[in-house]
C-alpha cells in the first residue's frame, strides 16, 4: 500500500505543450499568399485590358441600326480602320473593294454597291434585317485588336 501523504500523479490529463500561434506565419505561407494575390491582380488587369480593347466592338454594335447604304458604308470603313492600317484602308476606294472585306453575300453586296451615293439609298425592312444580321456576324468574327 501507499504511504501516507503519497499522491498518484495525474495520468488522465497529461501536460500538453502551449498552443501554436497563427502569427507570424511561416515564410512559405507568406510567399504563397503573395503569389496568389499577384496572380489575381494580373488576371484582373488582363480582363480590364480585354474589356478596353473591345470598346470599338461594343460601339460598332450600337451603330448597327442604320437603314441607309451610305451610313452602312461609313460604318464598314470605321470597323476596317480598327482592323487595318489607315494606309491600307485608304487604298480601298470603291464600295466593291470595301464590301469585299466583309462576309456579305453577293446579292446584298451588289445591291449596296448600286445604291451607294444615290438619292434613294434607303433599304427595305427585310433587306435591312439581312444586312444587319450578316454585318453583326462579321463583326463578332473579327479578331481582337
Amino acid at each position: 500500500m501507499l504511504a501516507k501523504g503519497f499522491s498518484i500523479p495525474e495520468l488522465a490529463h497529461p501536460a500538453l505543450p502551449a498552443d501554436v500561434s497563427w502569427f507570424p506565419l511561416p515564410p512559405g505561407w507568406i510567399v504563397l499568399g503573395v503569389l496568389l494575390s499577384l496572380a489575381v491582380v494580373i488576371y484582373l488587369l488582363h480582363v480590364l485590358a480585354r474589356y478596353r480593347r473591345n470598346r470599338w466592338r461594343r460601339e460598332a454594335r450600337q451603330q448597327l441600326g442604320q437603314q441607309q447604304v451610305d451610313e452602312w458604308m461609313r460604318w464598314v470603313k470605321q470597323v476596317l480602320l480598327v482592323q487595318h492600317s489607315r494606309a491600307e484602308v485608304s487604298q480601298w476606294r470603291t464600295p466593291q473593294q470595301l464590301l469585299a472585306q466583309t462576309t456579305l453575300d453577293d446579292e446584298l453586296r451588289l445591291l449596296m454597291c448600286q445604291r451607294y451615293c444615290q438619292p434613294d439609298n434607303q433599304l427595305e425592312v427585310e433587306t435591312y434585317q439581312r444586312v444587319a444580321r450578316q454585318m453583326r456576324r462579321w463583326l463578332e468574327n473579327l479578331p481582337d485588336v
